[in-house]
């Protein structure tokens, strides 16, 4: 085993070791300097020894917990001791005493050979995962993170066929459903989530909103980042990014929805024009003035049919209304609504821009009729709500008239 090289260096006194000539011994100022010396080298020697001893050493040579294995493959299994992992290895012994022997098995291997990693728990583990799912997480917390934690200082291994990615995932559930926002957290930020299947990362998205619904704010940043720092990431993975930034969105959490929809927008996928659409989206409600004009300058070409064409109409409706250019507003409205979609997750909101581009070139009864296809389709979008003071609005100047 290779270990750090240290260069110990020999500690000299700034003191002369003036010597009596008739007797050979140090003088008194020589003798404080050459004492002292020695003490400032004893101190490097134990400071050198402590780092040593609280594990100052590369993660790869840090003892790891053993954890009993099956080797299982089509024809064959093989229960071992799982000791450690070694780059793309991973690292086994046999089952009984430990006589220093290790087995290395590549990653690749194992799939070539259509091989699993299966881990065998206790009854005790199984009942609790049925008081999980039967609504007692606290009661059955213990026991799963007693059996489940180990498994944290194995998480290269995620991406591999078999039990520890669910068990990981169990103990994440127990924690959330217990309310143990902290552990939760700090169990999240270790799983790498580019090794990890895409519903992990729609898990740890989950983890994020609940955090956000109990006012978790720290915890809830540590796993943003974590999300945000997940690279690279397969297109599988990037919908999944996709879908969590959609889900910020709605909830007007502009900051977080626009540094995802960026994520997924950087790398060439089949989600890159929705994501630049998005992002353009978001970046208007947060008042930015050029990024809006700079991303959508830089989609490709569009047609009427194509997914998206729409937003991208509706977007640049509502920048022309920021600059009062109600024609141009009007007709990328008109142009949203024609070749929208019902289902269009922004039909609601084109409704009420396009209602408020009419109320705004003096078309009051066009306005009307725009704020109630939106309050009869969409009563319980957020857009109908502010529908309705409009509607009221408009309904009392035009009786006025």
């Amino acid at each position: 085993m290779k270990l750090f090289p240290i260069s110990f260096i020999r500690l000299r006194s700034t003191y002369l070791l003036n010597r009596r000539p008739e007797s050979g011994r140090l003088n008194g100022p020589a003798f404080q300097g050459f004492v002292a010396a020695r003490v400032q080298g004893a101190c490097c020697c134990l400071f050198v020894v402590a780092l040593l001893l609280v594990g100052l050493l590369p993660a790869s040579l840090a003892a790891m917990p053993e954890i009993k294995m099956r080797l299982q493959y089509p024809q064959q299994l093989k229960d071992v001791i799982l000791t450690g992992v070694d780059g793309q290895q991973i690292v086994f012994r046999p089952v009984g005493t430990d006589r220093g022997g290790r087995a290395y098995l590549k990653f690749d291997e194992l799939l070539r050979q259509r091989g699993s990693l299966n881990f065998i728990f206790p009854q005790a583990y199984y009942d609790a995962i049925e008081q999980l799912e039967g609504g007692q997480a606290l009661q059955a917390l213990p026991v799963i993170r007693e059996h489940a934690k180990p498994f944290v200082d194995y998480m290269q291994l995620s991406g591999l066929p078999g039990n520890l990615l669910p068990t990981v995932l169990s103990y994440l559930d127990a924690l959330t459903a217990a309310a143990q926002w902290r552990e939760a957290t700090d169990l999240a930020i270790q799983i790498p989530l580019q090794l990890a299947p895409s519903r992990m990362l729609e898990r740890i998205g989950q983890l994020a909103l609940a955090l956000d619904d109990v006012g978790q704010s720290s915890e809830l940043e540590r796993v943003h980042r974590h999300i945000l720092s997940a690279r690279p990431l397969s297109e599988s993975q990037l919908g999944m990014v996709l879908e969590l930034a959609n889900a910020w969105r709605a909830r007007a959490d502009y900051v977080r929805a626009f540094n995802l929809y960026r994520k997924v927008q950087t790398t060439e996928n089949v989600h890159q024009t929705r994501a630049r659409l998005w992002v353009a989206y978001c970046s208007f409600y947060l008042g930015h003035d050029l990024v809006p004009t700079v991303f959508l300058e830089n989609l490709p070409e569009m047609d009427v049919s194509a997914d998206g064409y729409s937003l991208r109409e509706l977007i640049r409706a509502r920048l022309s209304l920021r600059e009062e250019n109600f024609s141009a507003a009007m007709r990328y409205a008109a142009a949203g609504k024609t070749y929208a979609n019902a289902t269009d997750p922004w039909y609601p909101e084109l409704l009420y821009t396009l209602a408020t581009v009419y109320a705004r070139i003096d078309m009051p009864q066009a306005a009307i009729a725009a704020l109630r296809e939106l309050s009869i389709s969409f009563p319980t979008s957020p857009w109908a709500a502010a529908s309705l003071q409009d509607l009221e609005d408009l309904t009392q100047s035009v009786s006025e008239l």
